[in-house]
């Protein structure tokens, strides 16, 4: 990095600086005609302040909201969510430590995916990403930074490990760091941070956490939590099955036979991949459909697979015309993912279609409602509402362990791979075979709990 600054150049990728034991690596180095440096660092998020906010300037989306940078109010509120943003500080501890060589420093730059835009034939770089100035957050949060580095520093030539708890204890599961049960090791498996959105009763979390409550057990039962984790509470420490019958019933007997039970799989890029996309935005691939005529009729499987190299939508969205039909409920697990990320752009990409994916949406049920509301909860089920939960409590003989893959992540990275690797050699077929066995576990995993709930007694 050293020789190509003092040769003049431009611009370089991943440039390199380090002082003792700090190292730090720049995505994008720009160097000016006085040698002044501008670091931009590059994220896969399609999240920025700037676009939540708006720009200063009129953009050609229309809707977007643009910011008055007149109104106090606004940029005060701009400004305080972006010094929350944990991709400043990354960007900051690069100008710290160029700063501390004896760099000068005239930019610091977050480059973001721009969620507004649309892939129209080839990508348009210009558009594809929101380049934001944020030079002067960083230097408003490098007096912090320079008080981190310090204490990490002298953390890390330490001979001893930290005995404390992370900072992990305070939040809930989801927002746990990889190393949260080395270091905490007094907190079981399930905890109450595995609570029911306890992330959002933080200040009911702290207090168990300052008592050394850890265990939902030890919770005192005068507790007070909101009802949905008061209930969860409950069903553990009775250790039993808490099961509204009636509402259940009265769940099931707003469905329309034909009733089809629903999946789709699909791949969302950060570079869109086709024309019609945004960064991110999902493409189906592949969807599973079991379909019951009569409550005790033959089970009909149907599916769809696409491993070719262009869109999917129009033969995704052929095929599912053929065999969904045009009466009866759709069954789906978690519907805003059938209906919102993917119906409802198929229609925008493909407008012809528009009554079709409405009358699909319009007929969707959400079995994971009945769980997510608690009508049915069991103390197995962990505070989830997640079909990899709930179907090994009440269809214990099913099982996705034994299969090749085992969930959608690994379902789109499978596909992902197989068309732009180009695959031809014979375990593509078993690939393809695995794949379609997996979506198929989904559709009738739904039908097996539906079946479950019908039997309830």
């Amino acid at each position: 990095t050293q020789e190509l600054l003092k040769t003049k150049t431009n611009t370089i990728f991943q440039a390199s600086f380090s002082a003792g034991t700090l190292f730090a690596a720049v995505d994008i180095l720009k160097q000016g005609d006085e040698g002044e440096l501008y670091l931009y660092e590059v994220k896969a998020s399609n999240s920025s302040k700037l676009e939540e906010y708006g720009e200063e300037e009129e953009t050609d989306n229309e809707g977007d909201d643009v910011i008055d940078f007149n109104d106090i109010k606004a940029v005060e509120k701009y400004k305080k969510e972006m010094l929350k943003d944990h991709h400043l500080y990354d960007l900051a501890f690069q100008v710290y430590l160029a700063r501390k060589i004896g760099y000068t420093v005239a930019g610091a730059f977050l480059v973001r995916l721009n969620k507004q835009y649309v892939r129209a034939g080839d990508i348009e770089l210009d558009k594809l990403f929101v380049v934001e100035d944020v030079l002067s957050f960083v230097d408003e949060v490098l007096p912090r930074v320079k008080e981190e580095v310090e204490m990490l520093t002298q953390l890390l030539s330490s001979s001893k490990e930290p005995s404390s708890p992370c900072c992990c204890i305070e939040k809930g599961r989801s927002n746990h760091c990889t190393t949260f049960t080395h270091h905490n090791k007094e907190v079981p498996a399930y905890s109450i941070h595995d609570l029911t959105r306890v992330g959002s009763s933080k200040r009911k979390l702290q207090e168990l956490v300052d008592s050394k409550i850890y265990d939902i057990l030890q919770i005192p039962d005068d507790f007070e939590f909101g009802k949905k984790i008061t209930k969860q509470i409950k069903v553990h420490k009775r250790g039993k099955a808490d099961i509204d019958h009636e509402a259940i019933r009265a769940e099931l007997e707003t469905l329309q036979f034909p009733l089809y039970f629903l999946d789709y799989e699909s791949f969302n890029p950060a570079i869109p991949r086709f024309s019609g996309y945004k960064p991110y935005q999902q493409i189906p691939f592949q969807f599973s459909l079991h379909r019951l005529d009569t409550p005790n009729g033959e089970l009909i499987h149907e599916e769809f697979l696409y491993t070719g190299k262009k869109d999917p939508s129009p033969l995704f969205i052929n095929a599912l015309q053929k065999v969904i039909g045009n009466v009866g409920s759709i069954i789906v697990w978690y519907k805003p993912f059938e209906s919102s990320h993917i119906n409802k752009r198929l229609a925008i990409r493909m407008p012809e279609y528009a009554d079709l994916i409405e009358s699909t949406n319009t007929r969707m049920f959400d079995l994971m409602t009945i769980f997510s509301k608690q009508l049915h909860i069991h103390p197995d089920f962990h505070g989830s509402a997640s079909i990899k939960k709930v179907l090994p409590v009440l269809c214990p003989k099913l099982s996705y362990k034994e299969l090749e893959i085992g969930n959608g992540s690994e379902a789109m990275n499978t596909w992902n791979k197989l068309v732009t690797e180009g695959r031809e050699d014979g375990n593509r077929i078993e690939i393809e075979k695995a794949m379609l066995e997996y979506c198929g576990l989904d559709t009738y995993a739904m039908y097996a709990i539906w079946k479950h709930l019908i039997d309830l007694k």
